[in-house]
């Protein structure tokens, strides 16, 4: 009996375990891209012959090394690929000192469905978002805020230039995506890096379907070249192959989990079964009908496939639990610099985000309790054939 609860916990445990680490490694992939409220969040690489790395002794604001803007014309392009529904840019300046820089990006508050706007206003701590018309004024995220003892109502300096502080705000789970040390308006970026109007280097955009992301980014690829994109497909692949293969999977894995746990469970009733062949043998000697052992050991079967499929959610939700603690690299848009850091600002990993659903925990109870039964009756309906004289002949 034992063996036949083991066997069913088991595979109940492998298909819980399987099928929540599949769904949460689809959920972390999300994160990165909800804090800008996108499905892609493009970069224009300039590659190795863009790179001037002898200018990194410069002071003071300028446009990143690796990455080249995109024009305005560039953005009508993106708007007009099918499959996109709506936009945002944002032009990121790096701002230089001595041994350090800060990442400076510049949104523009009008846009606050999609782009880092959206991030901001959901995680604003203190003080107030940018807005439409706003002049030398700043936000400051929450890690570089702490770091420098910055408040809304300070003023800080970028390149020569002064910016009042009116809010702090958090991203929580952008990674590189939209987060910067400091959001300054967009025409303001732009004066600041001596770049045209209208110029940016990230475009966040957001599709209609986001299963048809591989085909817009081909797309989009073919009429402006070579661009790099962030989806969560790319996040997965950046998560490792663990990630890629549990969240594509994971179900069909589940299912086989929970099959090799039936698969020990029917050895193990077989087993059960022929070791209580004098049992039997007496049962069907004092009269008991086919029906009647079958009934019996139909009902013992369930007994244990319940006890099984119990015991293995618990053992499921256990070690899906122990997982959320799983830290999970996430990507960065742009580059960093050798011999220079970056101030600060959110953290570049997250944790595994497993979220334990009861709807889960009920199939899982029902294939472990349909399964056994269904094994149970199998075996019970081959017992209950055998011979009573063969029986107790052989015992």
């Amino acid at each position: 009996m034992i063996g036949v609860v083991l066997g069913i916990s088991l595979g109940t445990a492998l298909f819980v375990v399987l099928t929540t680490l599949g769904s949460a490694f689809l959920r972390a992939s999300a994160l990165p891209l909800q804090g800008v409220a996108a499905d892609l969040v493009l970069t224009r690489p300039m590659g190795d012959a863009g790179m001037k790395p002898e200018t990194t002794t410069v002071r003071g604001p300028r446009l990143p090394f690796g990455n080249q803007v995109f024009l305005p014309a560039d953005l009508q392009t993106v708007a007009a690929v099918p499959g996109v529904t709506s936009w945002a840019g944002g032009l990121e300046v790096w701002d230089f000192g001595d041994t350090s820089y800060r990442v400076v990006l510049g949104v523009d508050p009008s846009q606050d469905r999609v782009g880092p706007m959206v991030g901001l206003t959901s995680g604003l701590l203190s003080g107030r978002v940018l807005r439409p018309g706003d002049q030398q004024a700043a936000m400051v995220d929450r890690h570089f805020a702490a770091f420098f003892g910055l408040k809304p109502g300070d003023e800080v300096i970028v390149g020569t230039e002064k910016f009042l502080l009116v809010g702090v705000s958090e991203q929580k789970e952008s990674s590189q995506a939209g987060v910067a040390n400091l959001y300054i308006p967009l025409d303001q970026a732009e004066r600041l890096a001596g770049a045209p109007a209208g110029e940016v280097n990230q475009v966040y955009a957001r599709l209609s379907d986001a299963s048809r992301t591989e085909a817009v980014v081909k797309e989009l690829n073919r009429r402006l070249g070579p661009l790099s994109a962030i989806s969560q497909q790319s996040i997965l692949q950046v998560m490792g192959g663990l990630s890629k293969v549990t969240s594509q999977f994971s179900t069909a894995a589940g299912f086989l989990g929970a099959l090799a746990g039936l698969a020990l469970a029917w050895a193990a009733l077989s087993g059960l079964m022929a070791e209580r062949r004098r049992e039997i043998g007496v049962m069907k000697a004092v009269g008991w009908r086919a029906r009647d052992i079958v009934g019996n050991f139909l009902a013992e079967a369930s007994l244990l496939s319940l006890a099984g499929g119990l015991l293995g959610i618990l053992l499921g939700t256990g070690l899906a639990l122990g997982l959320s603690g799983l830290p999970v690299p996430l990507p960065a848009v742009g580059q960093s610099l050798p011999g220079l850091s970056a101030v600060p600002t959110s953290k570049s990993t997250t944790t595994l985000p497993v979220e334990l659903s009861p709807l889960l925990m009920g199939v899982a109870l029902a294939i472990s309790l349909v399964g056994g039964t269904l094994t149970g009756w199998y075996e019970a309906r081959k017992v209950a054939g055998w011979k009573t004289a063969v029986v107790l002949r052989d015992v």
